[in-house]
């Protein structure tokens, strides 16, 4: 038998063990893996596969909802004072 029979080696808690998801922001797998996603994202619009949402097909549509909103605040704020 070895002499240090109490020396036992001490491991880092999981995420589990402290409450994260795997995949937490607050892992180092977690960190990892949004890093690739966000590399995998950057390719993809550089090389055109990717559309970035302000140039999306259904863009226009949510800019004419903006345009509605915008509208009718304006429309119950001059109502309001008039």
């Amino acid at each position: 038998m070895s002499g240090r029979r109490g020396a036992r080696r001490v491991q880092a808690p999981t995420p589990g063990e402290l409450g994260l998801p795997e995949h937490s922001a607050l892992t180092i797998e977690g960190r990892i893996e949004r890093a690739g996603m966000v590399g995998t994202h950057l390719a993809r619009l550089r090389d055109r596969r990717e559309r970035v949402v302000w140039r999306s097909d259904w863009a226009t549509g949510l800019w004419l909802i903006l345009g509605v909103l915008a509208t009718i605040i304006v429309v119950a704020v001059v109502r309001f004072f008039i």
